[in-house]
C-alpha cells in the first residue's frame, strides 16, 4: 500500500459521495416538485439544507486526492485537464441556474402558508431546476468515463460534450413527460 492508493481510495470515496449527493438533490427537486402546502416546502428546504454538505465534503476529497494523484503520477494530462473542467462548470451550472431560483422559492415561503400559489407552484417547476440537475449527472458520469479511459485531448471534450448532450436531452424529456401528464390531469 502507498499513498496513491490511499489518494485513490479518497477520489472514489469523494466520487460515491458526489453521485450521492446528486441522487439525494434530484429525489429533493422531485419531492419539492409534489408538495401541495407551503409548510411542506419548507419542510423539504430543511432536509435539503442538512443534505447539502455531502456534495461538499465529496468535491473537496475528490480534489484534494485528485491534485495528489495529478502530481504524484499524471502530471498534465489533457484528459485531467477536461475532468477539473467539467468539474468548474458543474459548479457554473449550479450556481447560476440552481442558486438563485432555490432562493427565490424560500424567499415566497418565507411570507406564505396553506395551499401552493400558482407563482410558487411555477418556481417549483421552473424547467431550469432540471436542465443544472441533469445536466450536472450527465458531465458527471463523463468525468466518470475520463477517469476510466483517460482519453486525448479530442476524445476528452467530445466525451464531457456528450454527458452534457445526455444530461440536457433528458431533461428535455422529463419536462416533457411532465407537460403531457399535465395535458392528461
Amino acid at each position: 500500500m502507498n499513498l496513491y492508493n490511499i489518494a485513490l481510495f479518497f477520489h472514489v470515496v469523494g466520487a460515491l459521495g458526489y453521485f450521492i449527493a446528486l441522487g439525494l438533490e434530484w429525489f429533493n427537486l422531485q419531492q419539492l416538485q409534489r408538495t401541495s402546502t407551503v409548510e411542506q416546502v419548507g419542510e423539504w428546504f430543511k432536509i435539503t439544507g442538512r443534505l447539502r454538505g455531502i456534495g461538499g465534503i465529496s468535491m473537496l476529497l475528490i480534489l484534494i486526492a485528485g491534485f495528489y494523484m495529478t502530481f504524484a503520477a499524471w502530471g498534465g494530462a489533457d484528459w485531467i485537464s477536461v475532468a477539473f473542467g467539467a468539474m468548474i462548470l458543474q459548479g457554473v451550472l449550479a450556481g447560476v441556474l440552481t442558486s438563485p431560483r432555490m432562493r427565490a422559492i424560500q424567499k415566497a415561503i418565507a411570507n406564505e402558508s396553506g395551499p401552493i400559489t400558482p407563482a410558487l407552484d411555477a418556481l417549483l417547476h421552473h424547467p431550469l431546476l432540471s436542465v443544472s440537475m441533469l445536466a450536472r449527472v450527465g458531465i458527471a458520469l463523463g468525468i466518470i468515463f475520463l477517469m476510466t479511459v483517460k482519453p486525448a485531448l479530442m476524445g476528452s471534450l467530445i466525451t464531457i460534450a456528450v454527458g452534457l448532450v445526455v444530461g440536457l436531452a433528458l431533461a428535455a424529456f422529463t419536462m416533457g413527460s411532465r407537460r403531457a401528464q399535465e395535458v392528461v390531469a
